[in-house]
């Protein structure tokens, strides 16, 4: 009989043990969603979903290199912004540097020439603005710088006794360019005959924001308004000549330069608008992608992870069986020895 009841213990026990045991695992598997957030096995845990959830994370990854390529261009449209309101408080300054030299008496000791020429190198500067390795106003063409040259190097242009409205020429701005004449192009601007038409198409630098969307941005430095500028400073830094031997003329052209300079300060804050409509257009973009982003996320998630109300219930369950089995099983093992005594 005591052979009989040590047996039938023993398999209680070893019962037991594997209820232990059992439990133990399940408890690890629990404690290990909770920590991850995600349920068990990977795929192997929502087989029913998976080719979906493969599916949904390729097109979570798709959004998100678009998303990455968006950030950069509005980056580098916050730079354009940037540079562009230099460049605009330099006009402003030159406005204001041409108004009081026109008084010749002031100018006879204030180095105009001079002043004036301080004035192109720092444009220039600003139109050698890069991102990383990237020339931003050099178009699609962003490899090279967009300037051949400092602009204080470039020659005259109008001639000392030139005068407005009589000389031939002078009523032109200084080779302004456009898309559509690309040849004698200012000798300052880096456009070789091989790449002339990417410095001036800016509709060739942008980026796709989807399959099948594409939107562009940019700058150039070929366009007027910074040529204006550049041709107001170089009108009146020219005027220089006749200071002190044509004053009257001096002061002629010294109103030719500011008439110009006030196109070109226009010019530029136009330039500005339409680089402030491009970055309105790609934080949209951007806006719409995180929208998507997290809609995405969501749907992976609803799919992927653990239900976290659910595991911390049957985490607490499990503790409270695992706890009953241990009493069980002290109680048996007291009993056995009782019996074996």
């Amino acid at each position: 009989m005591v052979a009989i009841t040590a047996t039938t213990q023993l398999a209680s026990q070893l019962a037991m043990s594997r209820n232990i045991s059992l439990l133990t695992t399940m408890l690890n598997q629990q404690n290990q969603q909770l920590a991850s957030g995600l349920k068990l096995d990977g795929l192997i845990g929502v087989s029913s979903q998976a080719q979906e959830l493969g599916t949904l994370k390729s097109k979570l990854g798709t959004l998100e290199t678009y998303n990455s390529g968006v950030q950069t261009a509005i980056n580098r449209t916050d730079l354009y912004a940037l540079s562009i309101e230099k460049i605009i408080d330099l006009a402003t300054d030159a406005q204001s540097m041409m108004i009081q030299n026109r008084d010749t008496a002031f100018a006879a000791t204030s180095a105009p020439a001079v002043q004036a020429s301080t004035l192109l190198d720092q444009i220039g500067s600003i139109l050698q603005t890069k991102d990383g390795d990237r020339y931003l106003f050099s178009a699609s063409n962003y490899g090279d710088n967009p300037l051949n040259g400092a602009l204080s190097a470039i020659p005259t242009a109008y001639a000392a006794g030139a005068v407005p409205g009589v000389t031939p020429g002078y009523d032109d701005p200084l080779q302004v360019v456009t898309s559509a004449i690309p040849l004698n192009q200012p000798p300052y601007l880096n456009t070789a005959a091989a790449d002339v038409q990417n410095f001036y198409d800016i509709g060739e630098v942008g980026l796709y924001v989807d399959d099948k969307e594409k939107v562009s941005y940019g700058v150039s430095a070929a366009e007027s308004g910074f040529q204006r500028v550049i041709d107001a400073v170089v009108r009146f830094r020219d005027a220089t000549a006749d200071l002190g031997t044509d004053d009257v003329n001096y002061q002629t052209r010294v109103d030719d330069a500011i008439k110009q300079l006030n196109t070109a300060i226009s010019e530029l804050k136009g330039i500005a608008s339409r680089n402030g409509y491009k970055q309105q257009q790609l934080t949209e973009v951007q806006e719409r992608h995180l929208r998507s982003k997290d809609l995405l996320t969501i749907r992976i998630g609803n799919i992927q992870n653990a239900d976290t109300a659910a595991v911390s219930t049957s985490i607490a369950n499990l503790q409270t069986a695992l706890e009953a089995s241990y009493l069980v099983t002290s109680k048996t093992l007291a009993l056995s020895l009782v019996n074996y005594l």
